[in-house]
């Protein structure tokens, strides 16, 4: 089983139309990005707490896109930070 986070409202935060004050404490890219990873952390993590399988399909799935504003360099610099390996995730992105 994969647990999937999509990045559109995260990468581009326009996608949030309702009480958008009371999500995003910041809309600057590095507000958007401490955002981001806070999200992404937390589908990490509650991975780690799921016991399913064994265990080869227990990774995290991250959907960017290009339409997703800074999805991709958001995810890049997450997995980056916190040396997490090509193997340990899946990211699709599509055009």
């Amino acid at each position: 089983m994969r647990i999937g986070l999509g990045m559109a409202a995260l990468g581009r935060p326009g996608y949030i139309n309702l009480q958008r004050n009371d999500h995003l404490s910041s809309r600057t890219i590095e507000g958007m990005q401490s955002q981001a990873n806070l999200v992404i952390s937390e589908l990490f993590n509650q991975c780690k707490s799921l016991t399913y399988g064994d265990g080869d399909d227990n990774i995290q799935w991250l959907d960017c896109a290009r339409s997703y504003g800074l999805s991709e360099k958001f995810v890049g610099e997450y997995l980056r930070s916190n040396n997490i390996k090509p193997n340990d995730v899946y990211v699709s992105s599509k055009w």
